[in-house]
């Protein structure tokens, strides 16, 4: 796995150009998280986690590093070989009224990642499910995790479902 973390212009495409070069270099791409709120000077983070064909992953790596640059596209920092686990739970109640990006928001502040969302929206007044693919690193337990799930669930009056 390899977490890219860059700069990139708040433009019409520029995501695409971020892309490009590691889909056209075999990247395989697991998340992207685009930080419109931390927006400076028009240009906005953006973590991208992919992974490469082992055999070519040097080869590879050094192509996408390289095309970014010729596009003018900052790269902040790159980390291999992360690996981190993952839990896929499920929210149950008025998750998007209490505020889901407060709650994705606390669960980065504790280094959990939300890498999936998927939920099917109801009329407004109607309870949802929705669905995290969350990774989170080793240094949290799953039991830590659960209990931090579980307190933001408890004050925002959700159910919680995890394995």
């Amino acid at each position: 796995m390899i977490d890219l973390e860059v700069r990139i212009p708040d433009t019409p495409g520029s995501l695409i150009e971020l892309i490009k070069p590691i889909s056209n270099n075999g990247g395989n791409i697991f998340g992207i998280l685009h930080h419109h709120d931390k927006k400076l000077n028009n240009m906005i983070p953006v973590n991208i986690t992919f992974e490469l064909n082992e055999k070519l992953k040097e080869t590879s790596l050094e192509n996408i590093k390289k095309d970014l640059r010729e596009k003018n596209i900052r790269i902040d920092k790159i980390a291999l070989g992360i690996e981190k686990r993952h839990i896929t739970i499920i929210m149950t109640g008025h998750v998007f009224d209490t505020d889901v990006v407060d709650t994705i928001t606390r669960l980065a502040k504790k280094g959990i990642k939300v890498k999936e969302l998927q939920a099917k929206f109801t009329e407004i007044s109607e309870k949802s499910n929705v669905k995290f693919k969350l990774d989170f690193p080793e240094s949290i337990s799953k039991e830590e995790l659960i209990r931090e799930l579980n307190i933001i669930c408890k004050e925002k009056d959700l159910i919680l479902i995890h394995s």
